[in-house]
């Protein structure tokens, strides 16, 4: 198995004790060739720009969870006090965002749906990093509920009003793969996962040691 949350892997170990499943990080679009090689059976995946489409033959892709955004800014920001915020009060703020060639950088026209254009300051790939960034009052940032944050001095504030960014995560697999019994096992813990409303840990790649 590839692109699977830690949980999900430990609930398929438990259903299969002689599955041995491996876990990748890749960019959304790598995601869908790893499957398309055989070097990958299940691909947690967001939709954007370079994904196929809905109708694409060659996959089965199905709805996970819907995860909504906050908005992340130091402990010490005036914003930190809020209990929740309209994204259009960050205007004026200074952002921090991913690199414009990774799945969550189109949460920045989110920022353009609520009538401004984000003035960006830092660039990180990384969660920990941009939430370090956040921590040194570098810039405030959209941040997926579902990422667990790091220990730094932030604070996470839910978006309210009309424009509250969204991401739809999915799960994408090979076309007629989806019966396969470890495939089919490994979608169900997804799914569990998922149902609970709890955070999917992001994953790994084998040997890479998990930060803080």
């Amino acid at each position: 198995m590839a692109t699977l949350a830690a949980p999900g892997v430990a609930s398929l170990r438990k259903t299969h004790p002689l599955a041995e499943p491996r876990i990748i990080e890749e960019e959304n679009v790598d995601c869908y060739r790893l499957l398309l090689a055989d070097e990958a059976d299940i691909a947690l995946v967001l939709p954007g720009p370079g994904a196929p489409p809905a109708t694409d033959s060659r996959f089965e892709q199905t709805p996970l969870t819907t995860d909504r955004q906050d908005l992340l800014v130091a402990a010490t920001h005036l914003l930190a006090r809020r209990k929740g915020i309209e994204l259009a009060e960050a205007a004026d703020q200074p952002w921090i965002v991913k690199k414009h060639n990774n799945d969550t950088y189109p949460l920045v026209t989110a920022a353009c749906a609520a009538g401004f254009m984000p003035r960006i300051v830092h660039g990180a790939k990384e969660w920990y990093a941009v939430s370090a960034l956040v921590a040194e009052a570098l810039g405030v940032c959209p941040m997926p509920r579902i990422v667990p944050l790091p220990e730094h001095a932030v604070k996470r504030i839910p978006l309210r009003g009309k424009s509250i960014p969204t991401r739809q995560l999915l799960t994408a697999v090979r076309r007629g793969s989806s019966g396969h019994p470890l495939v089919s096992a490994g979608l169900a813990a997804l799914r569990d996962i998922a149902s609970t409303g709890e955070a999917l840990p992001v994953p790994v790649s084998p040997g890479t040691p998990r930060r803080p």
